[in-house]
């Protein structure tokens, strides 16, 4: 029995187009709005494939003028060079969410045929959970930004491995010294020092030079960083709220891109994922810690800021040490430092929403 085929929904369109992109090979279905499948086939992921691919529509366009072609593809991890060849190429390119896509059409068997389908029939029915794609310079930003990210994990994953080898020896000459920092000027001193079994002291070495190495290169950052900041006024409006500073506010902005896009604060906190999980059935309520499926990068800015925040302001300290003196001493820092988290991503999104400094009040 033929399957029924699916008529567009979504007016003033005459091609609807399905990208399943991969890095190497990517499938493409062209279907028009009676849901008759025009061309599909598998491609190489390259702009001179997609084009040559997509000539097809054009070509058969009517006379009157060209035909308007929309096309949708998934939001992944590479996404970014077919999305902007795409939209070079027809007249709106709408970008699929991964984890509604799930939800959606989830089945037991699929292939890059089915899923290029799939994605077609969807984007004619006008069921595309979409996925925001950020401006050129968002996207530019949050690459420099977000590699200054990864340079200070490196950078703590290193001195967690010095703090191991140190905690290994304690009883290694010279003592070590009582510092509250190991990586000051006292402890660098020490570590450059003392005296380790011939394999700890090469590993030390290794690490204290690549130590040596990332400071150079985080220190490098803090100009750039210091210019985009400067360069964009909701950076300054940011920078207003306590615990942000020029880094988390450039952050914040590259990430976020357009506030508009969030009705409400309740929106943005939840697309950071600064709300609890929720299992509800029935009578039966259970609840959880944080989600955590939407943005890592703003969820992680607002933690790191909460602590200095709390320290800074008169109003966060108390919401901070109402929670600690309710959930007491062994949970209540971390769910204290979460709620005062969540309050700061609320002011941003006022601060950015209405474009005016924070008030204390």
């Amino acid at each position: 029995m033929e399957k029924p085929k699916i008529k567009a929904l979504v007016d003033d369109v005459d091609y609807f187009i399905g990208v399943d992109h991969h890095k190497k090979t990517s499938y493409v279905t062209i279907k028009d709005r009676e849901g008759e499948v025009v061309k599909r086939g598998g491609i190489v992921t390259t702009k001179a494939s997609i084009a040559d691919f997509l000539n097809i529509a054009r070509e058969t366009g009517d006379s009157d003028g060209d035909p308007r072609i929309m096309a949708v593809m998934e939001c992944g991890r590479a996404y970014r060079p077919m999305y902007g060849w795409l939209s070079d190429m027809v007249d709106e390119v709408v970008l699929a969410h991964p984890r509604g896509l799930k939800i959606i059409s989830e089945t037991v068997y699929k292939d890059d045929r089915i899923d290029s389908g799939k994605l077609t029939d969807l984007l004619m029915l006008g069921m595309v959970p979409r996925s925001y794609a950020a401006s050129e310079e968002a996207w530019e930003r949050r690459m420099i930004l977000r590699h200054r990210v990864m340079l200070v994990r490196i950078q703590t994953t290193i001195k967690n491995r010095i703090h191991v080898i140190a905690d290994l020896h304690p009883d290694a000459l010279p003592r070590k010294p009582e510092v509250s920092d190991l990586f000051g000027k006292l402890g660098l001193d020490w570590l450059r020092r003392v005296d380790l079994p011939r394999p700890e002291r090469w590993r030390l070495d290794e690490l204290l030079e690549l130590l040596e190495q990332l400071k150079v290169r985080i220190s490098n950052s803090e100009s750039l960083i210091r210019k985009i900041a400067k360069q964009d006024n909701r950076c300054s409006l940011l920078k207003t709220i306590p615990g942000i500073g020029d880094f988390f506010s450039a952050l914040i902005v590259a990430e976020v891109d357009d506030i508009g896009r969030f009705p409400s604060a309740k929106h943005f906190v939840s697309y950071i994922g600064l709300v609890p999980r929720m299992d509800k059935s029935g009578s039966t309520e259970r609840g959880g810690g944080l989600h955590k499926q939407g943005n890592a990068y703003l969820r992680w800015a607002f933690v790191e800021a909460a602590p200095h925040a709390a320290n800074s302001n008169l109003s966060l300290n108390d919401l901070y040490d109402r929670i600690c003196a309710r959930r007491g001493k062994k949970a209540g820092p971390n769910i204290a430092k979460c709620a005062v988290a969540r309050r700061l991503a609320e002011i941003a999104y006022s601060v950015l929403k209405e474009g005016r400094p924070y008030e204390n009040r």
